[in-house]
């Protein structure tokens, strides 16, 4: 906190609810991380966010209007990771109806320092280049997750700046986090999260009059309760893919990122670790789904994504009661275009690498395949 307030020279970090969860996390980073380096990424990474969380306040101080900004969320993905769900908001998001974050301004949210209005650019640049820092950390990232600095992004970055969020626990090896994490009441984060899109909003006036949609696994993995309360206009979104083809996925996704960063990470642990927390996530949505209204929430099989991308987006329009029109269908046929598995290198892992086996798998989540079928 001391190094944020002399890199910003700011000192008022606003309402002080955040003050748990950093101590949480900085707790568990101390105990269980085994971080490498004490100065390396995740501290940065704290740092910044502390440093975001002192400029949003004093640019809420400047511009008191912002908060007068109104935001609708249409739709809101809460599916499992690598479920499709990147695919499904990027076509959502490509809708002239919808929008959503860029990942350029979920990292930069905030203008620099002599920004002229309205010209993000050194921004975009700026993002550009952590973007190819990171693929040269994390080599393998890029046959796992298509991350591009000018393509719509999770929110999760924003909701990171709150320390209550599932980047904390993927990025290093702190399991009693993510546990912690996940069982408290998040409504601040996303009351935090609507200011944080008033925000976007407010730098990007073509957006007034279109609706969000937003998408990260952090809801179903700890957020769904707070998700709802903040936002209960919005259409949920549940993508659905065989646990068997996900979990090793994600765990390789995480191990790309961990690694190399940690002395205490071991990948014959890391199966059980996201067993555990997508089987907690699931079994948490199950219950709040049971309390749903009908309609609230559609789901979407991962194989209608790839094999029929267009009906997917068009489906899911549709249940956020949004009427699909001519130029909805070709932004979206124009962003299946844009967005082929096969630019991307190919994703190699395999279940056995994270202690995992297929009738492992299949026993853990036996629960969500019968609720699936049913």
């Amino acid at each position: 906190m001391d190094v944020a307030k002399r890199r910003t020279g700011l000192h008022d970090f606003g309402d002080d609810w955040f003050m748990d969860p950093l101590e949480a996390l900085v707790g568990f980073i101390n105990r269980e991380a085994g971080l490498q380096q004490a100065d390396g990424g995740p501290v940065e990474r704290i740092i910044a966010a502390l440093t975001d969380r002192l400029k949003l306040t004093q640019l809420l101080k400047d511009r008191p209007a912002i908060l007068d900004e109104s935001i609708q969320v249409a739709g809101v993905i809460v599916g499992l990771p690598r479920t499709g769900s990147t695919m499904l908001h990027r076509l959502l998001a490509s809708s002239p109806q919808l929008t959503s974050p860029y990942w350029w301004e979920t990292t930069f949210p905030l203008p620099l320092d002599g920004e002229a209005p309205g010209n993000p650019t050194p921004r975009q640049d700026l993002a550009k280049q952590v973007v190819q820092d990171l693929l040269t950390a994390w080599p393998d990232f890029e046959s796992i997750d298509p991350i591009d600095a000018m393509e719509v992004a999770e929110e999760i970055i924003l909701l990171d700046k709150t320390f209550l969020s599932t980047t904390w626990d993927s990025m290093m090896h702190i399991p009693g986090y993510g546990f912690w994490q996940a069982e408290q009441d998040h409504e601040r984060a996303y009351r935090e999260l609507r200011v944080w899109l008033q925000v976007l909003q407010s730098q990007s006036p073509w957006r007034r009059g279109r609706k969000w949609v937003l998408k990260t696994p952090h809801h179903l993995l700890g957020g769904l309760g707070g998700l709802i309360t903040v936002f209960p206009e919005a259409t949920l979104v549940m993508t659905h893919r065989d646990p068997a083809e996900v979990l090793p996925s994600y765990c390789s996704m995480c191990a790309s990122m961990t690694i190399n960063a940690s002395t205490t990470y071991r990948r014959e642990t890391q199966g059980a670790y996201w067993t555990k927390r997508f089987v907690d996530g699931l079994k948490r949505f199950e219950a709040i789904r049971a309390g749903l209204p009908p309609g609230k929430v559609i789901d979407i099989d991962y194989r209608r994504t790839v094999q029929d991308p267009l009906g997917a987006g068009k489906a899911a329009m549709q249940a956020m009661d949004l009427a699909v029109g001519p130029g909805d269908e070709a932004a979206m046929q124009a962003c299946v275009a844009a967005n082929a598995r096969e630019k991307r290198p190919r994703h190699k892992y395999s279940a056995e690498a994270f202690g995992l086996t297929p009738q492992g798998i299949a026993a853990d989540f036996a629960f969500y395949e019968q609720s699936v079928a049913s």
